[in-house]
């Protein structure tokens, strides 16, 4: 169904179309390049230009006359995003002129109208600066168009007087966006693990497209969904490969894209494959995640393609402790996106550790747990004299940090912060949630204890 306050960019590749994506919604939301055919997947923001509010979904380039595949699922995004939307923008290349992709692209706008229901459709001439002769862009049937430079911020004025002339926007209405309190989930790991796949079964729905060639997502793609009346956001980000084996400069931002997003996030899923499962790229990106503070859970996806899944994720979980023993109860997960299994537990294990990831401990309690943690092991001593721990306090949540203030601190063990953080986690149920604890040399505030 569409929503009443959204626009399309529609065009052939190469266009221009994620460029002025991202010069209107203020930032560089999508990938951007001189290569065509970067985007692949429809891309969402909320925009609001000279006070008109609504929502912009980037599209993949439309070639209505290619039989490949990818072409195929692509000019199917478009689509859909076509149908989610009450008005197109129409996006030609004012440099090049009006190309047979155009006059195709436009025999196709109109055949899927009757898909769709007719919309309004607005065409848009990038790349306009300098002295370019106008195009004759009314030859595709959709009037005169509006001459731009997403580039340069050329015409932006133009694009408003479109829209307010169309009359097909809810002026009034509020475009829904994601709340503050969502839980936001991005699904990382190597390419071709399913991640994509993942999370079009949870929507049930083809939102994102999938295939068996490895690295077809590029931008990374934030959707939303519910689980128990908990708003969701779930990122799917581009596989990523060891540091040696990327040479495309394409797939270089790919993977700075997805490292973005995920310092956005709160919950890192780490997609495994259950027949090549835990490989060393799989560690290496959970701790890139682990080190942002963010919640890692990994999940081995296709278990339905092993004939004994629980023995790998026994394995697994062996592996996981000796590996992440910083972080006390990392958890792996079974699922089968196919059959849609295990999806369930794996948004209730992440909304409790979101929450306890959330959660600030009472001073006094925790002060209770330094004493009781000290009298059942004490720090060793430095020159036959006593380190004291005489205070601990949390600082802030999301990951949980705490500071505990003691004199002579700076000769404490490695090996006792270790304890004492373990300690902390088992003590107040944190297992699988990243905490943080650091040492303070400084007097006890209440008082002096030396």
């Amino acid at each position: 169904m569409p929503n009443g306050n959204s626009v399309v960019l529609i065009g052939r590749p190469n266009v221009g179309k994620s460029t002025l994506f991202n010069r209107l919604a203020g930032g560089r939301l999508a990938i951007v390049g001189d290569m065509p055919g970067i985007t692949r997947d429809r891309k969402s923001a909320m925009v609001s230009l000279c006070g008109l509010e609504f929502e912009l979904l980037d599209a993949p380039g439309v070639d209505p006359l290619s039989r490949d595949a990818l072409a195929i699922s692509m000019n199917a995004q478009s689509l859909a995003g076509v149908r989610e939307s009450v008005v197109v923008f129409f996006m030609v290349d004012a440099r090049e002129g009006i190309t047979l992709l155009d006059r195709e692209i436009a025999s196709w706008l109109r055949s899927s109208f009757g898909k769709v229901g007719n919309r309004p459709v607005i065409l848009i001439e990038n790349k306009s600066e300098g002295n370019f002769s106008p195009v004759n862009a009314s030859v595709l049937g959709f009037g005169e168009g509006i001459a731009i430079s997403a580039e340069h911020n050329l015409g932006m004025d133009g694009i408003y007087e479109a829209l307010v002339k169309c009359d097909a926007l809810n002026v009034g209405e509020k475009c829904e966006v994601t709340q503050e309190n969502a839980v936001k989930i991005a699904v990382i790991g190597r390419p071709n693990v399913g991640k994509s796949t993942l999370i079009n079964a949870i929507l049930e729905d083809d939102r994102l497209l999938t295939g068996e060639q490895a690295g077809i997502t590029r931008d990374a793609i934030s959707v939303d969904c519910k689980f128990k009346n908990r708003r969701i956001t779930l990122i799917d980000t581009a596989g990523q490969r060891r540091k040696s084996q990327i040479k495309a400069k394409i797939e270089a931002i790919s993977v700075m894209d997805a490292r973005r997003y995920i310092r956005q996030a709160h919950v890192a899923w780490v997609l495994t494959d259950i027949e090549n499962p835990l490989e060393k790229q799989d560690i290496t990106v959970a701790r890139e995640a682990f080190e942002e503070g963010k919640i890692v859970i990994f999940i081995l996806s296709k278990s339905d393609k092993s004939s004994n899944p629980d023995e790998v994720q026994k394995s697994v979980e062996r592996r996981l402790q000796k590996e992440f023993a910083q972080l006390p109860g990392v958890l792996c997960l079974l699922i089968s996106a196919k059959e849609k299994k295990g999806l369930a537990r794996v948004f209730n294990v992440s909304l409790k550790l979101f929450d306890n990831w959330s959660r600030r401990i009472p001073t006094g309690v925790l002060n209770r747990w330094l004493q009781t943690a000290v009298s059942q092991t004490p720090p060793p001593l430095v020159h036959n004299l006593p380190i004291k721990l005489k205070y601990i306090s949390q600082t802030s949540s999301k990951p949980p940090t705490f500071v505990i203030f003691a004199n002579r601190s700076d000769h404490l063990p490695d090996s006792y912060g270790r304890y004492l953080l373990n300690h902390l986690s088992k003590s107040f149920e944190f297992g699988g949630v990243p905490l943080r604890l650091s040492f303070r040399q400084r007097k006890n505030p209440f008082g002096n204890c030396s």
